[in-house]
């Protein structure tokens, strides 16, 4: 019985570091897709017009931390 509850509790966690661990990665992507944009802009206010591109890349990484987290009730 004791060993029932342990592995329920080692799932939670495993379920919890997984998510957790696995979002760190798209986070960082965004930042650094937001980062370049805005840098982009502050130097050349014509690359304005590039926002459209730049959120269908921050979609793209954002897909990669919804995979994460539908891994999540998969496993």
């Amino acid at each position: 019985m004791f060993v029932a509850e342990l592995t329920g509790s080692v799932t939670i966690l495993g379920k919890g570091l997984m998510v957790g661990l696995g979002m760190i990665g798209p986070a960082i992507g965004i930042g650094l897709v937001g980062n370049a944009f805005i840098n982009a802009v502050g130097r050349n206010p014509e690359a304005a017009k590039f926002l459209g591109q730049a959120l269908v890349i921050i979609g793209i990484i954002e897909l990669m931390a919804l995979l994460v987290f539908a891994t999540l009730f998969i496993i």
